[in-house]
């Protein structure tokens, strides 16, 4: 049996492709696996050069390395090259390429072979390859460049920025409120609205211009190349703009709208820092109301690094027993008797001297200190019960939508009980209207499991919220507490009275017990006993104060059952 009669069944039965190719590149001969993988018959194949095969954007590469071949530079080549199938589609292979031996002919007057190509089609294993790529650098859910992607093209474009007399802006983008939808209408609703929010941004960006989500409801613009500070704000106007366009998510129209922070490239910024100047900025928007849009500035990124620094000395507050608490009473209108107290927390900074919590619980809501911070305060209050039996009151304890549902605060006010003993009727917790909508199965969970334990929870600063009355009913609530904004409108004959008759009256007509905070004054007081409040809480009886300074002396009486829980004011 000669060789050509042992070559020709492996060459035809060959499950990879398999090519003769002649000078310039012309197809000699081809088996059946070749043809498959182009989508042609073997003897249509003998009318093509290869390149005519291959995708316009691999062939000079792949005819620099068969030169690189015939100078004998290389002793073979392989390459990944696409192909090109007949319906249109490209095909991924991986092509190796050897010299044929001199002489070598196929006979009939086809010609002499000058390279044996060996193919194989890897097109599955490269659209794999593609999508892990794409996973590791595009957000699943909307398509965008993820924060690494991101930060490889700003530090590109930053790169390009110095030899270029435009600049780079940064934009990031937080959506207002978007917990509010995920909450009431559920993730799928919320996912919706993300993508949603993409497509607008991307539509609105100029070409070229990068945007990326970076989790969460945060997405970040770069504007590469932009003249000045102000045509970077036009654009940002622009997006901001195309964002707040109703759309209909879970049955409701929304209005989405961001806080934007934009920050433009200083000499030898880096990325990272680029992007946190952006945020920064963005940061400022929210706290300054939302729905707006603010510039980087020093004076921004001082006040950040000052929070930082808060940041850091109220973590080493909490480890070493810094913050402390002091009660401030509720009492009965008519007679100032106390029958409550709530725990408010201080700082007792070693510098600073005795802080507010508005000077560091929005640091501490931030930095996610607020669970053990509430926990702390909650156990005080129990060892303050605990600690005076001379006071049969109650005391309240405000606590923070963080430490409901996930922070598991029945586990915490549970634990707080059993260590001190006392009774759990003793023991309120002030929840505002939006802590007490959290649609989520923990939070609810939660909530339950604190009424379960005879602890009472009490709606703080009603009126304030976003709620319907019907919440009220919805929820094991015991108590309102109508915040001070509406007693500094006490007397005057519209609606501050109106608001506060209705409110009093809702409490009786629901069984609840209800308190009217920041009476400042006698006249106050006078009014609100006009309408119908018999609990009060504000400066008029007193300031908040630590332990030793309060007058403890004498029982103080627990509200009858008929009357509700006595709630407490912020």
């Amino acid at each position: 049996m000669t060789e050509s009669s042992l070559f020709r069944p492996a060459f035809d039965g060959s499950p990879i492709g398999m090519v003769v190719l002649g000078s310039d590149g012309v197809v000699l001969d081809a088996n059946g696996a070749f043809g498959r993988i182009v989508g042609r018959t073997v003897a249509g194949l003998r009318t093509y050069r290869l390149r005519d095969l291959t995708h316009p954007d691999d062939v000079s590469h792949h005819e620099e390395l068969r030169s690189q071949l015939d100078q004998e530079e290389l002793p073979y080549f392989q390459a990944q090259t696409r192909l090109l199938h007949r319906n249109g589609d490209a095909v991924w292979t991986r092509m190796t390429v050897s010299p044929a031996p001199e002489g070598h002919s196929l006979g009939e007057g086809r010609g002499e072979a000058r390279y044996f190509v060996h193919v194989e089609d890897i097109t599955e294993i490269r659209r794999a390859k593609d999508l892990l790529e794409r996973r590791a650098m595009y957000d699943h859910l909307t398509g965008l460049a993820n924060r690494t992607n991101l930060l490889e093209r700003l530090e590109a474009a930053l790169e390009s920025r110095r030899t270029d007399a435009h600049t780079v802006a940064c934009i990031f983008l937080d959506v207002d409120h978007f917990k509010v939808v995920n909450d009431s209408l559920g993730h799928e609703a919320g996912d919706a609205l993300l993508q949603e929010i993409a497509r607008r941004i991307k539509g609105a960006v100029r070409p070229g211009d990068t945007v990326a989500r970076l989790g969460g409801d945060e997405f970040v613009v770069i504007l590469e190349s932009v003249a000045t500070q102000a045509a970077a704000e036009a654009l940002l106007t622009v997006i901001a703009s195309d964002v707040q366009i109703p759309f209909t998510v879970g049955g409701h129209e929304v209005v989405p709208t961001v806080s934007a922070g934009l920050a433009l490239a200083e000499p030898e910024i880096t990325a990272e820092s680029l992007l946190r100047n952006a945020d920064t900025a963005m940061y400022a928007a929210k706290q300054r109301g939302r729905a707006r849009v603010e510039v980087f500035t020093s004076e921004l990124r001082s006040h950040a690094l000052n929070k930082l620094s808060i940041e850091s000395e109220l973590r080493a507050a909490i480890r070493e027993g810094e913050l402390v608490v002091h009660y401030q009473p509720i009492v009965r209108l008519d007679t100032a008797e106390v029958v409550a107290y709530e725990a408010l927390v201080r700082w007792n900074h070693p510098n600073r001297g005795l802080l507010l919590p508005e000077e560091f619980i929005e640091v501490c809501e931030e930095a996610n200190l607020v669970v053990p911070l509430g926990a702390f305060v909650i156990s005080q209050a129990c060892e303050f019960i605990a600690g005076h039996p001379e006071f049969a009151g109650r005391v309240f304890v405000n606590v923070s939508t963080r430490q409901i549902g996930s922070a598991d605060l029945t586990r915490v006010v549970t634990q707080a009980l059993e260590a001190t003993g006392i009774d759990p009727r003793r023991l309120g917790l002030e929840i505002t209207e939006s802590g007490m909508l959290i649609a989520t199965q923990a939070a609810r969970s939660d909530l339950e499991g604190l009424t379960a334990l005879g602890v009472d929870l009490i709606i703080d600063d009603f009126g304030t919220g976003y709620s319907a009355l019907s919440s009220v009913l919805l929820n094991p609530v015991s108590g309102l507490k109508l915040a001070r904004e509406f007693t500094l409108r006490l007397g005057d004959r519209g609606t501050g009275d109106r608001i506060s008759t209705t409110v009093a009256a809702l409490t009786r007509s629901l069984g609840m017990s209800g308190v009217i905070e920041g009476v400042e004054s006698e006249a106050q007081r006078a009014i609100a006993r006009e309408h119908g409040w018999t609990l009060g809480q504000g400066f008029l009886f007193g300031h908040a104060k630590p332990v030793e300074e309060l007058d403890l002396r004498g029982p103080s009486p627990v509200a009858e059952p008929h009357e509700g829980p006595v709630p407490s004011a912020g």
